[in-house]
């Protein structure tokens, strides 16, 4: 069931991947050795009692805490009968969106709008770095994206994002969906631990997994050396939307290996540790659902359309395209200047008669046999 903000509204981090890497080893806590978390238990046992008005304030706290979980059971309470309000409206949309127009006759998860969802994922600043070039033809055949709390009682367990598609050349799957099991890490923080990441597993069809790609090696002959060698060429891991959000994932767990093929770069910078890595994958992957499910799934057709991109985020791609533009200006008279033919000097100049003087024209023909290759 869609979450309702009521003033209270969680912040996402709108920065792009890198950043998260950079910010990882503020977070060491979670991946703490069994011998260290005893070692503190211990010492916390052996700490002196309150002094009795701290005892005294603390016990004004927990009276204050019971009163704030008064207030959360009955806000739980009344998401749910909004929540139900808001159903048909979301369903509403997504019937326009599958309603075929007359004149369409290409296969799309959304014929009134081709690429709905891809675009308003994409517009989703947390989601920006994650969706890769090859993504696209995949989520293109998206027909709508749905939320349900895991107990619907107690939303600190958890939620699940449900993908539906429609029939595709790519995967045989009629949805995808990703859990997020959770529970609460401290009552005055409202920081979540993030307990396990249950995913299903997507069913590529024959040659179309897109989280591989395909590195074919120069083999020297031909005939059946060639044939074996093009049977046993392998999958490169790279990174993708479907291996990021699909994969089960626990704190405990090492990183998987075709995961890690496409983190090394990241990593390369972080002093984060082997030990609490999953761990911060799985706190990045937990972050990036909350958005899709508190962000985008109300108010996708803004997200698609890019009203509600933040106007900072917008001003980091337009710098971005701006540096490409000029980029690439320069090259074009980089490559004017290679294009113009050199002018010979004419006949009966200084230069011509200095060469027929001394011999040389005052270049080095090294480099000018140099210059040469270059050209």
């Amino acid at each position: 069931a869609q979450a309702i903000s009521f003033g209270r509204q969680q912040q996402y981090s709108v920065s792009n991947f890198s950043s998260f890497w950079a910010q990882m080893g503020r977070k060491k806590a979670q991946g703490e050795a069994p011998a260290k978390k005893e070692e503190e238990k211990k010492k916390e046992e052996n700490e002196e009692e309150d002094d009795p008005v701290v005892k005294s304030l603390k016990d004004v706290d927990n009276l204050y805490l019971e009163v704030e979980r008064e207030y959360e059971r009955e806000l739980q309470a009344l998401r749910k009968v909004y929540t139900e309000k808001q159903a048909p409206l979301l369903e509403e949309r997504r019937q326009r969106l599958v309603a075929a127009a007359p004149e369409t006759t290409e296969a799309t998860g959304t014929p009134s709008l081709k690429n709905f969802w891809f675009q308003a994922l994409k517009n989703l600043p947390s989601l920006d770095q994650q969706i890769e070039a090859w993504d696209e033809p995949v989520l293109e055949y998206v027909s709508d994206i749905k939320t349900v709390n895991l107990d619907p009682d107690d939303e600190h367990k958890g939620f699940k994002l449900t993908y539906l598609f429609v029939e595709n050349p790519y995967i045989s799957n009629t949805e995808l969906w990703t859990e997020y099991h959770t529970e609460e890490e401290s009552p005055y923080t409202g920081e979540r631990n993030v307990l396990e990441i249950k995913a299903s597993e997507v069913s590529w069809k024959p040659g179309k997994d897109v989280t591989v790609e395909k590195v074919k090696k120069n083999i020297k002959g031909g005939g059946a050396k060639k044939a074996k060698q093009k049977a046993k060429d392998k999958g490169v891991p790279r990174n993708s939307f479907f291996r990021m959000f699909f994969t089960h994932m626990e704190p405990d767990m090492e990183v998987p290996d075709e995961m890690m093929a496409t983190l090394d770069e990241m990593c390369e910078d972080s002093d984060v540790e082997e030990d609490d890595l999953m761990g911060m994958i799985m706190d990045h992957n937990h972050d990036m659902g909350c958005a899709i499910r508190d962000l985008l799934i109300p108010y996708a057709v803004r997200w698609y359309t890019g009203e509600a991109v933040p106007e900072d985020f917008k001003n980091d791609d337009d710098d971005e395209e701006s540096e490409e533009e000029d980029d690439d200006d320069d090259d074009d008279d980089d490559d004017d200047d290679d294009d113009e033919p050199e002018q010979e000097p004419p006949k009966g100049s200084k230069k011509s008669q200095t060469k027929k003087k001394g011999g040389s024209s005052g270049t080095d023909p090294a480099a000018k046999q140099e210059e040469c290759k270059q050209q």
